[in-house]
């Protein structure tokens, strides 16, 4: 069995597209990296992918992404980075799980598949055509938190420096994978995330630790936001 863990950056469809009901954003990089039984990265994969649906990426995007039309015109489309993408899974020869800090990931290349009209062949299905486990959902839900917390913000229960540049394709997916390997590693485990699961449980009062933090000031939420 391996792991691959991918991250996306998006940017957002023209207003007057045809397409903009059913896709507001599209993808403009894909980064991930494979572990092995472990967890320990074997590999990884990047690209920048070329919008179809927008001949500019937004200012916003570029705040905070830092990446620029001039850095994805020459880029792969979607159906092409994509492909290579799963020729990367594809070619480990082994069963392959797909990780994502959160579901958004999945549904951005769902919506994508149907409306650039992606033909998935049969190995295609074992990585696009099952839904990628939602690490965010399952880190939450097991640390007795009711809302999601940012990648980072996870992190930095867990005790973990973010390396590398935040909005970064390949730099998310590393640290999201760093984060899942303390997360499966129950030495680990017990030594940052447990002390936090134990103080999210309610007290004598009736009230938890996540009772009382201001969640409104935390960086809370879709890590897309």
């Amino acid at each position: 069995m391996k792991y691959v863990v991918i991250d996306l950056e998006m940017n957002s469809v023209k207003k007057k597209s045809e397409v903009i009901k059913e896709l507001k954003m599209e993808t403009i990089e894909i980064g991930a990296v494979m572990l092995d039984e472990e967890l320990k990265e074997i590999s990884s994969f990047i690209t920048y992918v070329k919008p179809e649906y927008n001949d500019r990426i937004s200012p916003m995007i570029t705040n905070l992404t830092g990446i620029t039309y001039e850095m994805v015109v020459n880029s792969p489309v979607f159906n092409d980075a994509l492909r290579m993408f799963t020729e990367w899974c594809l070619k480990a020869g082994d069963d392959v799980t797909v990780y994502a800090w959160s579901s958004s990931d999945y549904s951005q290349i769902y919506k994508e598949i149907k409306y650039k009209k992606y033909q998935v062949t049969e190995e295609e299905k074992k990585i696009l055509s099952v839904r990628w486990s939602d690490f965010q959902k399952e880190f939450d839900s097991h640390l007795g938190f009711s809302r999601q917390l940012s990648l980072k913000m996870a992190l930095e229960m867990a005790g973990i420096d973010f390396a590398g540049k935040e909005h970064d394709a390949l730099d998310d997916a590393r640290n999201t994978a760093e984060l899942l390997q303390v997360f499966r590693d129950k030495e680990l485990f017990n030594k940052t995330l447990k002390k936090i699961q134990e103080a999210m449980k309610p007290s004598s009062s009736g009230y938890a630790l996540g009772d009382m933090i201001d969640f409104s000031k935390l960086k809370l939420g879709d890590k897309k936001e």
